[in-house]
């Protein structure tokens, strides 16, 4: 089954498996918010009446997650590939190609959903996005053709701990 899975420290050298979606067909991005209560998925399955989704689940105490919310339906377009946060905790994402739709984008989506920014890519499929630079507010895109671009952005990423 195509699931999202918590992987947990369980002592030496082990690690406990569990999962955590059983609503998934083809999870592709994964991002967890800064304040480590929503877990952000694309679920981007391809083909006639399947969900190209971005959804919002809670994160319970206990890890499990609660039922989701889409926050954007790309259906019937190619939805997102690849994500990041910027440093207010809006997503980036990437998605989109010259096949149907508005073409292969970059989208800024507010944590609860809401379009903020649409940016066109100049290559076909955009598949990840990262901030970097010397104050991450440079925004690298890859995409499936190839390329791999930066652009100096408004916006900032958020250093790894």
């Amino acid at each position: 089954h195509e699931s999202v899975y918590r992987v947990d420290p369980a002592g030496a050298d082990r690690w406990e498996i569990h999962r955590v979606t059983s609503d998934t067909t083809r999870p592709n991005g994964l991002l967890v918010s800064h304040d480590q209560q929503t877990l952000y998925v694309a679920q981007s399955e391809y083909g006639v009446d399947r969900k190209r989704e971005l959804r919002a689940y809670p994160i319970r105490e206990d890890g499990t997650l609660g039922p989701h919310q889409v926050l954007h339906n790309f259906y019937p377009h190619r939805g997102i590939d690849g994500m990041c946060l910027d440093r207010e905790g809006n997503l980036i994402a990437t998605a989109g190609w010259q096949e149907s739709g508005p073409g292969p984008m970059i989208y800024v989506f507010a944590p609860h959903g809401r379009v903020l920014e649409t940016h066109p890519v100049p290559a076909d499929r955009p598949t990840n996005c990262t901030f970097g630079g010397p104050e991450l507010t440079d925004l690298y895109v890859t995409t499936g053709t190839g390329h791999v671009y930066r652009v100096p952005t408004d916006r900032q990423g958020v250093r790894a701990a």
